[in-house]
């Protein structure tokens, strides 16, 4: 296992370079979009709801979209210290919990930042389009035959295929390879590459 901070060099400490990097990781930064829609779809439907109820009363004729008339009399004789009010206020707590934490911890980043040292100009890789420039230069590699690489946060794991039986520093030139390739793209996050070769008959 390696990584590319060598080949990388030292990052620019600049205050230009410092905040592009900033708007780099918060362009970039994974979003969890969907609990908020549900949460936010839940949230007006129920408003929805208690507004027309609410409304309908006012003028009337209530809906009875629910039954508000036990509800009322159960509110009125159960107390605080009642365990069924203890384990809904627990429970109601957890979802309130869960759902904070959902929006704070970032989601599965489909992007690699670029370092460009230029706050306004922000670049970007897929996962896919990664994974592609670095089997190309692992495939480059004199004696490769066929690779396979997963991207995992800022690790990368290369898998490549040799017919040569004597291949005892094939990983160390694939890993010069990718570390060169990742060097010309500079990913903002220094990547941790793995790299594994499996002797196949030819």
């Amino acid at each position: 296992m390696t990584t590319v901070e060598e080949a990388l060099g030292r990052p620019d400490q600049s205050a230009a370079a410092r905040r592009a990097r900033r708007v780099a990781v918060h362009t970039f930064r994974p979003r969890r979009s969907w609990p908020a829609v549900i949460t936010g779809f839940l949230v007006l439907v129920l408003a929805v709801v208690a507004a027309a109820e609410v409304i309908a009363a006012l003028a009337g004729t209530p809906l009875r979209l629910f039954p508000v008339g036990p509800a009322t009399g159960y509110a009125e004789t159960t107390t605080w210290s009642e365990p069924s009010v203890q384990i809904a206020s627990a429970v109601l707590a957890l979802i309130g919990l869960l759902l904070i934490v959902l929006a704070l911890a970032p989601g599965s980043g489909h992007w690699t930042a670029l370092r460009t040292d230029d706050p306004a100009l922000v670049v970007g890789l897929t996962r896919s389009a990664l994974r592609r420039a670095v089997a190309a230069a692992a495939q480059g590699v004199s004696g490769v035959d066929g690779t396979d690489v997963t991207v995992r946060g800022n690790r990368l794991r290369v898998h490549v295929s040799t017919g040569l039986r004597d291949s005892s520093d094939l990983p160390e030139q694939v890993t010069r390879a990718v570390e060169q390739r990742l060097a010309e793209l500079a990913p903002l996050r220094n990547m941790r590459i793995n790299t594994d070769v499996r002797y196949t008959e030819g």
